[in-house]
Formats: structure tokens, sequence, C-alpha cells
């Protein structure tokens, strides 16, 4: 039955706490439908607070119709329902963009800011059918093992309860327990490329398999596990490699190809640059010396001094100082291509954190002889550095020089300086000695790379 497929699912997952307000996009069709007339049904056993939300895109003749529907059902709920009506059909469709992703780039633009304003978790109504398409889809496309898990139950503030319940499963909920529904007749024309997979390719496979969709998920959940397994291991790697002039390549030589191949993956695709050629091209070009590649129309990459970089050509020239961050604490502060995260504990917490959890800690600072305001800035003429193991004080100036740090990057280091502007901490090297924690400290300054 739907509804206990859908309880377990929620405890499963944990989506919703007692208190939590669930906003349910409510398109009018029968997945959306069954969601939302579960919600009705279940909200004070749940104890949320229920709203609906509905686009019209303005793109059928139907759609003002569906938009009434929709408004008409919730009143007769009691939920408040909040529409948009986006007119797309007198808009410009963005360059590059198919009328099917601009649609949802839209209807979720809208869903993000209602959940914003409302504190609420935004329920979808993906059932596991549309997540069999989206990995068959995905695959077809060609994907990494993250598109192979296909759509996940929960991400960030969406929910998706109805994510293990098959549309054989909704149809038969909405028919037993008397939902309307709208039809998109759409839905039924082969002219979107999910569309041609649910009409044409699945029926095929189900032939083979009736179980077809599911032991499609079965595969996607298998993959999900492995691929956050990955994601741990390569963030680790990342954390690991990073440094002065970019990521050290005999660390990325030394891990699996897997984990280094997903961390370049991760790389290019924050910079917007991701292919396969890109990844297996910078992955193959780690075992030389030297090697320089255009990634994308802004982006290159380059190997030299054992250092695997990113950068942008503008980047490269730019090497003017940046300007003070004042620093606060418990906040991720990015300075340069640096984010760092600042906290303040007392020296008891450390000294537990430090026996559990010392592969975990980076730096730490005294931070009871720190005065006024703490700030990161750029590297000052005269700026000196006195190692802890070592009673050995070099200028800042002389250490990049002899660690051979790229020019473009020396301004983008950061250093942690108090009122006194003296280096509290250096970026890379760690706590200047005099304010290392002594046996008298009594509050730490955490500093956490992220």
């Amino acid at each position: 039955m739907l509804p206990e497929k859908v309880l377990n699912t929620i405890r499963q997952y944990n989506m919703v706490s007692r208190g939590d307000t669930v906003a349910v996009c409510l398109s009018g069709g029968a997945d959306s439908m069954a969601l939302f007339h579960f919600f009705c049904t279940n909200r004070e056993k749940l104890g949320i607070n229920l709203l609906a939300l509905h686009v019209n895109h303005g793109l059928r003749e139907e759609s003002g119709n569906e938009q009434s529907f929709v408004a008409d059902y919730c009143a007769s709920q009691g939920v408040q329902c909040i529409i948009t009506a986006l007119d797309m059909n007198n808009n410009t469709r963005p360059q590059g963009l198919s009328t099917e992703t601009w649609a949802r780039d839209l209807r979720y633009s809208f869903f993000f800011r209602q959940a914003e304003k409302y504190g609420a978790k935004l329920a979808t109504a993906h059932t596991l059918s549309d997540r069999a398409e989206t990995v068959l889809f995905n695959l077809t496309r060609g994907t990494s093992l993250k598109g192979a898990g296909g759509i996940p139950p929960v991400r960030d503030s969406i929910i998706r309860p109805l994510i293990d319940c098959t549309r054989q499963d909704v149809e038969k909920y909405c028919a037993d327990n008397n939902i309307p529904y709208v039809t998109d007749q759409t839905n039924f024309q082969d002219i979107y490329s999910r569309n041609k997979i649910r009409l044409n390719v699945l029926p095929q496979l189900k032939k083979i398999n009736p179980s077809a969709e599911k032991a499609i998920v079965s595969f996607a959940t298998d993959s999900r596990e492995i691929y956050s397994l990955l994601s741990q291991l390569s963030d680790s790697l990342y954390k690991d490699a990073i440094g002065l002039g970019g990521l050290d390549v005999s660390k990325l030589l030394a891990a699996h190809s897997a984990v280094t191949k997903d961390l370049i993956r991760n790389s290019l695709d924050k910079l917007d640059c991701l292919s396969k050629d890109n990844v297996e091209a910078v992955y193959s070009a780690l075992s030389q010396p030297t090697f320089k590649r255009q990634l994308s129309a802004t982006v290159f990459c380059r190997i030299n001094n054992g250092r695997l970089q990113f950068y942008t050509p503008k980047q490269k020239e730019n090497s003017l100082p940046l300007q003070p961050v004042k620093v606060e604490f418990d906040k991720t502060i990015t300075f340069g291509y640096t984010s760092l995260y600042f906290s303040v504990i007392t020296a008891s917490e450390y000294e537990k954190m430090e026996k559990n959890y010392k592969n975990y800690l980076t730096y730490a600072v005294d931070c009871d002889i720190l005065k006024g305001d703490i700030n990161l800035r750029s590297r000052k003429t005269g700026d000196s550095f006195t190692f802890v193991n070592r009673n050995v004080t070099k200028t800042v100036k002389k250490l990049f020089i002899e660690d051979k740090v790229p020019q473009e990057y020396r301004d983008k280091i950061p250093l942690l300086c108090d009122e006194t502007d003296n280096v509290v901490w250096l970026g890379e090297y760690g706590t200047n000695k005099p304010y290392v924690p002594s046996e008298n400290t009594k509050n730490i300054l955490l500093i956490t790379q992220m």
C-alpha cells in the first residue's frame, strides 16, 4: 500500500520532523496529487504544517484550467496555495537551453524562493519510475557514478517521499481514494528525451524483466552508495594534496586512479569545464614533468614544479594584494583561493579533540594573547614567520621564494593578524611560534581549511 511505503521512506531518510513546514510542489498531475493527498491525510500524524506551490508555465492552452483546478482543490483541503504565472510563450528562451530545461529552472527558482520565505522543505512527487527513467537518461547521455545514482531521496531542502513507489502504485492510490487529477497530454508524445525513454524504452525492458524499474533503481542505489564513499576519499585527497601553487602531483599519482579522477572531475565541474576528454587528458598528464592545456575558453591547467594548477589568464595576471577581511567566528571565510573556518574552543575541549580526532585538526592559535580584531590580509614588506619545531625565523618573502611559490599566488595566500599587524598564522605554513598555544592557554582559536 502506498501510504505505508511513503511513511517508511519518510522515516528511513528522516525527511520530516514534527513542527516542519512542508511545501508540496503541486502540478495537478497524478503523482503530485497523490503526494498532496497523502500529506493532507497524515499532516496531524506527522505533526507538520502544509502548503502547496503551483507554477503555471503558460506553455499550453490547458495551463489556466490546471491552475484553477489546483487552487480549488487546495481550498477544499484548507491548505494555502501559492501560485506563480510565467507566460513563457511571450518570453525569449535563453540560448542553449531547451524549453524543458528552461521551464525546470524557472520552476525551481520559484520553489526555492518560497521555501526560503516560509522556512519549508520542498516535497516533489518523483517516483521510483522517474528515478529509473533518469538513470537510463543519464547513462545514455554519458555519466559518472554520480549520474548513475539517479534522483536522490533527499537533497538539501528537497524531499521525495514517493521515491520508492512506482507509477502504478500512484495510479492505484488515486483510484482507490477518488483523487482527481489533470493529465498533461504532452506526456504521451515522444517529443522529449525522457518521454522517449518512458514510452518506448522502458516498455521493451519490461518485456525482458517485468521488474526492470526496480532492478535499475537497485543498481542506482548501489552506485549512489559507492559514489558517496568515493567522494569522501577524493575530498580527503584534495585536502592532503592542496598546497602552495596547486595540487601535489606525487600525492595524486599515489592515490587510486578512481579517487584522483573524481578529484579532477569535481575541480573541473566547479570551473564549468567538465568533460570526459578533459578529465582523461589531465589525469594522463600527471606523469609528465610539464603540461599545459586549455580546458575551456577561459580556463587553463598546467603542471609546474610538481604542482597541478587550474587558472585563468586574468587570475595569472592579477597579482595585486587583496583587501583585508575581518574574521568572524563560526563562519567560513574565503580569501584568495582558500576557504577557512574559524571557531573558538576551550583548552580542555581542544585536548579532547586532539585525543580523539587528531587527524581532523588543522591549526591552533592561542586566543588569549590576540589583541583587538583579527583580519586576513595579503603579505606585506617586513612580514616574518617563525617555525614551531625549528627555531628559525624567515621573512615571508624569502619563504615564498625558497618554496618556489608562483608569483601570481603570493598575494592570494592568507595571513592572519591581530591589531598589532604581526603575523599570527600563515596559510599552508601554520601558526607563528609566538602564537602557539601553551600550557597556560585557556581559549584556542581553531582554524580549519575547508
